[in-house]
């Protein structure tokens, strides 16, 4: 995890506040990178293993990855990391891709958004009949994940600069988007 595809570093600030410019990406804007790795995968894949690097350092950063992908993959058999980088390759191909979805995650939580798998939990207890003890439903399950994860959220950012600094880019982009739609 963390390798990249010619050197591993920080991704520079090439463009504040954004992740594209213009019809190109980062990657493609910034010669430095274009230097570092061979094409933009390269590039945002040694971005995701550098947070999970970032984040494993601690038990509290494993813990709340590990509740991420539980909640992601609805998979209570993830217990460790190795679990989640075997269930990483196994359902996507390689290492990594739960950072995608951890990012997805926070950014809901930070928006105040409900996360998408808190929405399943209602619509799988119509369906399906589980038993949680405590929890007694699967929405009460998935929301007590949810909770536990969103109290993480500043631990989580505290631990990986690079995942606040995607964050930080997303959610500008995010608010010229809306900023955007606005002045239509």
């Amino acid at each position: 995890m963390g390798g990249d595809g010619k050197t591993a570093g920080k991704l520079p600030a090439a463009n504040p506040g954004g992740i594209s410019r213009g019809n190109g990406n980062r990657y493609e804007n910034t010669p430095e990178l274009q230097n570092r790795f061979v094409d933009t995968e390269a590039c945002y894949e040694s971005l995701l293993g550098k947070i999970v690097d970032e984040l494993a350092v601690s038990e509290e950063g494993q813990d709340a990855v590990l509740m991420a992908a539980r909640l992601y993959y609805e998979d209570w058999t993830i217990t460790n990391m190795e679990d989640l980088r075997q269930v990483d390759r196994n359902r996507h191909g390689r290492d990594g891709y739960m950072v995608s979805e951890l990012i997805r995650q926070l950014i809901q939580i930070r928006s105040g958004e409900p996360l998408s798998e808190e929405a399943k939990g209602k619509a799988w207890d119509k369906n399906r009949v589980f038993s949680f003890a405590k929890f007694g439903t699967t929405e009460n399950l998935l929301n007590s994940m949810a909770g536990t994860l969103r109290t993480a959220v500043p631990k989580l950012v505290s631990l990986s600069p690079t995942l606040a600094e995607a964050l930080e880019e997303i959610e500008g982009m995010i608010r010229r988007l809306h900023q955007m739609d606005a002045a239509k």
